[in-house]
């Protein structure tokens, strides 16, 4: 994976985000795809609404998509930086597997085959969020794991 930033976080080193960007990528993605990705973690809380800390974008193309930008609030601490990449590197996972495609001008998502309309369904409620918050605690608790080994 290629992994660029722009900004700094401003209460957790970059070189810990940077370790466990690569480190969620590569248990979400597999090698192969894993190689082939680009993403940016852009520390940047003007591009952020009240009470968002993160948010991924493709930059490339809707289906399949390889190149990313994560946008992360970089005021958070340890924690939830780690929690907010994890999510965000689940969200990238199902871009570039085909198992999400934003239709952005349309306001629909289509899911796994199956369409969403932006305004018709809850953020809680839509598959792709209860993914993304079911594994990012355990792709959080798995890094510190790994850190603790090392």
């Amino acid at each position: 994976m290629l992994l660029r930033t722009a900004g700094k976080p401003k209460k957790v080193p970059i070189k810990l985000c940077k370790e466990a960007t690569r480190w969620f990528g590569r248990r979400l993605l597999g090698e192969r795809l894993y190689n082939s990705i680009e993403v940016t973690i852009e520390f940047n809380e003007d591009e952020l609404g009240s009470n968002i800390y993160g948010y991924c974008d493709w930059n490339d193309t809707n289906d399949r998509a390889r190149d990313f930008t994560i946008t992360v609030d970089p005021n958070l601490g340890k924690r939830n930086m780690l929690l907010v990449l994890a999510h965000e590197m689940v969200h990238v996972k199902q871009y570039a597997k085909g198992e999400m495609k934003d239709y952005v001008r349309l306001n629909r998502v289509k899911w796994k085959g199956e369409i969403f309309e932006d305004d018709e369904v809850d953020y809680w409620d839509t598959p792709w969020e209860i993914e993304a918050h079911g594994r990012e605690k355990g792709l959080y608790y798995k890094f510190l794991q790994h850190k603790r080994k090392t």
